[in-house]
């Protein structure tokens, strides 16, 4: 799959980069990280629609390829961050009894950009736009080996605001809390996300992060054959990497 993200947010995101990249009071963070997350929601396209439930060993069973990373600028005042996620998943569904079975193929893109501003020692704003690409397939099967197929593709952007809260509350550990909502019908209906984040840094460079992490978001766009639906609840550990300079 060729992977295709909003030339706008792209242009913000090299942007934001650039300028970044010069002002030397700016402190830069790069964490890669893994993010072991179940799914539980529906998925539609056209007039088919199928529930779909996926636990974490599901996912890597079904795992086709998975980027996730984020960065971070921040300086006393304001802080920039960038999240890209990627994932190509394949899963098998049955329905009750066995009778019915859907193969569901989907990729998943997502890309945020946030900016924010401390309004306390710990506490903080931010407004952001995220970005989503999904490919779907879903091909439901009949005992009498009757199938039907549809295949779409949609993206949208949706606004975000929120709100993030940060504790160190030890020399080497601090403690990071954030909770946003978005979407508000301009791309999706309403999306929400909450995540906790556990810090332990081991060197001036180099740190490690444990949390939780809940994303759901509720997207329906089009009719008939042209309807896409996307009602998800993606939750899970992560563990992470956090690079300085």
């Amino acid at each position: 799959m060729t992977i295709r993200c909003s030339k706008a947010i792209a242009g913000l995101g090299l942007c934001l980069f650039a300028s970044l990249a010069n002002a030397a009071e700016w402190k830069h963070e790069v964490a890669p990280y893994v993010w072991g997350s179940s799914m539980q929601g529906s998925v539609g396209v056209g007039d088919l629609t199928a529930e779909a439930e996926m636990s974490f060993s599901d996912i890597l069973d079904d795992l086709e390829f998975g980027f996730m990373g984020t960065y971070r600028a921040s300086t006393d005042r304001y802080f920039v961050m960038i999240d890209a996620i990627y994932m190509g998943l394949g899963a098998t569904e049955r329905g009750p009894n066995g009778l019915l079975k859907a193969d569901i193929d989907m990729d998943q893109v997502g890309l945020e950009a946030d900016f924010g501003y401390y309004v306390g020692d710990r506490l903080s704003l931010l407004a952001g736009l995220r970005y989503v690409e999904l490919e779907a397939q879903v091909e439901v099967g009949g005992p009498l080996g009757n199938e039907r197929s549809s295949r779409m593709r949609q993206n949208w952007v949706d606004p975000v605001i929120g709100a993030q809260y940060s504790w160190p509350f030890a020399e080497q550990w601090s403690l990071n809390l954030r909770g946003d909502i978005g979407g508000f019908g301009i791309g999706s209906d309403f999306a929400w996300q909450a995540t906790g984040i556990l810090r332990w840094q081991l060197s001036p460079r180099t740190g490690v992060a444990f949390g939780y992490r809940h994303l759901d978001m509720d997207y329906e766009d089009g009719r008939g054959m042209d309807r896409f639906l996307y009602d998800m609840a993606t939750s899970g550990p992560l563990m992470g990497v956090v690079f300085t300079f």
